[in-house]
């Protein structure tokens, strides 16, 4: 494939789920090259018969509106765009997944419907049609921020074994970087699949205004991907382990689990969101919370009481907020009377 040209005409689409652009997309890039597409939209192709590799990207983005973005390219090298966001997430694991199709690289090859919708399509498979995954011994999405990582933690549990990342840490080229992941199709698949994990494809700040990817990372990337002796890949058995990792719906730290928005409520406000803006803008402004502090608060540390301490700035400042500094950090102005604000175990700001 003519890399630069290609992935680009792909990321110039904004595809919010069941949109009429990511409907687009998927006509002209996605169905030409799959076999079938399931009853929840699932796009799937298998390259061989009896894989037992699956690969995983998701066609939805979190862009506001369906439609088309332009894109800004720095040096050559890091796209950006002028949209809400990038949609690097996970247009540059399509693109990957399409080149390793056109390079006929063993593997059961799924594109997933509504991963940013809480995985709606990888959650039919695994409920309603897991006989796709018969052979299938592992389960790799290529889904993650980063250059590093091979994801070994999703949602709070072991997603593969340890040994099994490292060598695919090694077969791909990198150190493993960041063990700990959130949430992406394969974590649908742990009890269907013995080694579900996430590799980083060279995309940073996914879901927001400063969402980028590097161009010659992804083309070497998609090399490591083409070339990889997978057959030496190998999947071994793990114990049950948990993480104190937030999670969609409910999180797990040494005292178990605890129960926090579910899925319904998240996308309630999601759509809110999309509805009333100024509605919801009114009332982070009258709440004292900044675009800041939306957009750097970050999933830091938990205590006893399951509480996350945010950082201030850049998650890279390293500026942490004890419990007694976080009065201060709202101004009295913005601070309702006899309240107090805490923070919760998802990182957000609460008025107690």
């Amino acid at each position: 494939m003519q890399f630069k040209e290609y992935f680009i005409s792909m990321m110039r689409y904004t595809r919010p789920h069941l949109s009429e652009a990511e409907e687009e997309y998927i006509e002209k890039f996605i169905r030409p090259v799959c076999d079938y597409t399931d009853e929840s939209g699932n796009l799937i192709c298998a390259t061989v018969s009896n894989p037992r590799i699956m690969f995983s990207s998701h066609t939805d983005t979190v862009h506001n509106k369906s439609g088309k973005q332009k894109l800004i390219t720095n040096n050559g090298k890091v796209l950006t765009s002028d949209s809400t966001c990038l949609g690097a997430d996970d247009g540059v694991g399509n693109y990957l997944m399409l080149s390793m199709i056109d390079s006929k690289v063993p593997g059961l090859y799924v594109f997933h419907r509504g991963e940013e919708r809480g995985g709606i399509g990888s959650m039919f498979i695994a409920e309603q049609t897991p006989d796709l995954l018969k052979g299938i011994e592992i389960a790799i999405a290529l889904d993650r921020k980063g250059k590093d990582d091979v994801v070994q933690f999703q949602m709070g549990s072991r997603c593969c074994s340890e040994k099994f990342a490292k060598q695919l840490a090694s077969l791909m080229g990198t150190t493993g970087g960041d063990m700990n992941g959130s949430f992406t199709d394969t974590a649908n698949y742990v009890d269907l699949v013995t080694e579900c994990s996430n590799v980083s494809v060279a995309y940073w700040d996914q879901h927001s205004k400063q969402e980028r990817c590097d161009l010659e990372l992804i083309g070497k990337i998609e090399d490591r991907l083409i070339h990889a002796n997978w057959s030496s890949l190998e999947a071994f058995d793990y114990e049950p382990e948990y993480d104190s990792v937030p999670m969609y719906g409910k999180y797990y730290s040494s005292s178990g689990y605890s129960s926090g928005f579910t899925h319904d409520t998240y996308w309630d406000l999601y759509d809110l969101c999309q509805r009333e803006p100024r509605k919801v803008a009114r009332f982070l402004d009258e709440a004292g919370i900044t675009e800041d502090d939306i957009m750097y608060s970050e999933v830091n540390e938990m205590n006893g009481n399951n509480h996350i301490v945010p950082y201030v700035g850049t998650p890279d400042s390293g500026t942490l907020l004890n419990d007694t500094e976080m009065g201060a950090y709202f101004s009295s102005e913005n601070r309702h009377e006899n309240k107090n604000i805490v923070v919760d175990q998802y990182g957000r700001y609460v008025f107690k």
